[in-house]
């Protein structure tokens, strides 16, 4: 465990690697109600290459919003009825180059902790499940066609860039979001979502050893297979659509 202290700020973090390579960062606030809580992986919507297993994976645009979506389901349970249940309120988003998911809570923090680890660490697709998240999605792609202020951003990567896949949106495209399977979701997870490519962050009153021991017990200690990033993305100094 280590304490680094911002004397600027009149800050400190307490950081902790864990045996599985989970970064652990908490910000300590004495005497504060309420937490809030962070778990946050390195995967957001431009990792769409990647080798792993000996096995070279192209995957649909939009994958990493929508394994943030299909994470909350577990079978049988509605899990942001068990944060109400807790007095939690949960949440989470996906950018182009993470994903987090996070949860705010004044009481029962072990409990949502451990909810929150248990849930992003648990994939869970069916097809009939990520069939039906096509619809809810492609509503999400059509309201976005609606906002002026991300169409223009949208159309401006667009424009900008040739080969770099920040110039497709975070969400996908109707037609990308078809070719999504369980199959790819899975290897996405395995990819991505293990704890040395995650990050814990806990804003709060919290007891960092309590922390720890929670995590581990709920991620144990894997030995995973490494994981190599593909990124095709050379660019030419000028955008491609010149104006």
């Amino acid at each position: 465990m280590e304490v680094r202290t911002y004397p600027a700020l009149g800050e400190q973090v307490i950081w902790q690697t864990l045996p599985n390579g989970l970064s652990i960062a908490i910000v300590p606030r004495p005497g504060f109600t309420k937490k809030l809580c962070y778990f946050v992986t390195d995967f957001g919507a431009i990792h769409t290459e990647f080798s792993m297993d000996g096995k070279d994976y192209k995957v649909p645009a939009g994958i990493a919003h929508y394994l943030e979506h299909k994470l909350f389901d577990l079978p049988g349970r509605d899990v942001t009825a068990e944060f109400a249940a807790l007095g939690a309120i949960p949440n989470a988003f996906t950018s182009y180059d993470i994903t987090a998911y996070y949860f705010s809570c004044t009481e029962n923090f072990p409990k949502c902790l451990d909810l929150l680890l248990e849930f992003v660490s648990t994939p869970y697709f069916t097809d009939e499940t990520v069939r039906k998240e096509q619809g809810i999605i492609g509503q999400e792609i059509d309201m976005n066609r609606d906002n002026p202020d991300t169409q223009i951003f949208e159309m401006l990567m667009e424009n900008m860039y040739e080969n770099h896949p920040i110039r497709v949106p975070i969400l996908g495209r109707r037609e990308t979001i078809a070719r999504i399977t369980p199959e790819t979701l899975t290897a996405c997870h395995k990819a991505f979502y293990r704890p040395d490519n995650m990050l814990l962050c806990i804003v709060g009153d919290v007891d960092a050893e309590e922390v720890r021991r929670i995590t581990e017990n709920r991620l144990g200690n894997p030995l995973l297979p490494p994981v190599t990033r593909v990124r095709r993305w050379e660019e030419e100094m000028v955008c491609k659509t010149p104006y």
